[in-house]
């Protein structure tokens, strides 16, 4: 995503708000990869899972409670509707068991519209993979506290600066980008691109640079 804006960087440095953050997210990204440098072995720890499996099960159970919600506004299905009713700080603001507790439900509300759920591109196996990473997200959950204790203080700052650099992609620059959808259509796709290469390996870092729209004049004003 950083490598994506920052190729096009001539797009969007006219607008104040969008520097700011990617000044942010520069920094952010910055003090994850020194993190991660700082430890003698890089590893994947209890808290590093926990994050992901977290942020992967938020980001389903949004995927399927708006479907759930959109048949619901179709059928007028008023009591579905209010169960499905769903954001993404809502989403960050549980705690885990919270969160465990309303994927559950929205596994458990899918579970007898699959039918209708087909009009969405929702299949059974995808229900299915939703409920092994529901699981996975309790193992991780409630994993031994032993193994976090013997980790490093970096390996500790891991999660919180994961976190750090979704909540600015999250919270501030998915926001921001819809600025451009207009003005600069072919760099918003690319973005949209760039996020969907993220949510599906679980990363913010490291990912190969989208290639740059083919409108690099535009400034997104």
């Amino acid at each position: 995503m950083a490598a994506y804006m920052n190729k096009n960087i001539i797009i969007w440095n006219g607008t104040p708000a969008v520097v700011g953050t990617m000044t942010k997210l520069n920094t952010a990204l910055g003090t994850v990869s020194q993190t991660a440098q700082d430890q003698e072995t890089p590893i994947i720890g209890e808290e590093d899972k926990k994050v992901l499996a977290r942020h992967d099960v938020e980001d389903e159970t949004l995927r399927l409670a708006g479907a759930l919600g959109s048949l619901a506004a179709k059928t007028g299905n008023l009591d579905l509707a209010a169960q499905t009713e769903l954001t993404e700080a809502q989403l960050d603001k549980m705690q885990a068991d919270t969160l465990e507790e309303t994927a559950n439900r929205i596994a458990g509300l899918a579970t007898p519209n699959l039918a209708a759920l087909a009009d969405y591109n929702l299949a059974p196996a995808d229900l299915t993979a939703y409920g092994k990473m529901i699981s996975g997200f309790h193992d991780a959950k409630t994993g031994p506290r032993t193994a976090i204790a013997k980790r490093s203080s970096k390996t500790k700052a891991i999660p919180a600066n994961v976190k750090q650099v979704k909540s600015i992609l999250r919270n501030q620059l998915d926001k921001e980008m819809r600025l451009f959808k207009k003005s600069n259509p072919d760099f918003y796709a690319g973005y949209q691109s760039a996020h969907v290469t993220i949510n599906r390996h679980g990363q913010t870092g490291n990912q190969q640079p989208t290639p740059a729209p083919a409108s690099q004049t535009q400034t997104g004003k």
